[in-house]
């Protein structure tokens, strides 16, 4: 395994840990009746969102 495969896995890795972690904490908000959206939700899904796009951008040019 390369340096940039490593690379590739802990982004995709921590992308899908932000989107868990967003949703979590939109359902939980909505759940206890506050706004859903405020809170760590939109920081949560922005760093999920950014990981996940870098991590397929580095698999395309680390697995081709």
């Amino acid at each position: 395994m390369t340096i940039l495969q490593a690379i590739t896995l802990v982004l995709i890795g921590v992308g899908v840990a932000g989107l868990a972690l967003s949703e979590m904490s939109f359902l939980i908000r909505a759940a206890a009746n506050k706004q859903a959206w405020n809170g760590p939700t939109r920081p949560f899904l922005l760093i999920g969102l950014v990981s996940i796009v870098a991590g397929l951008v580095t698999a395309y040019f680390a697995f081709r």
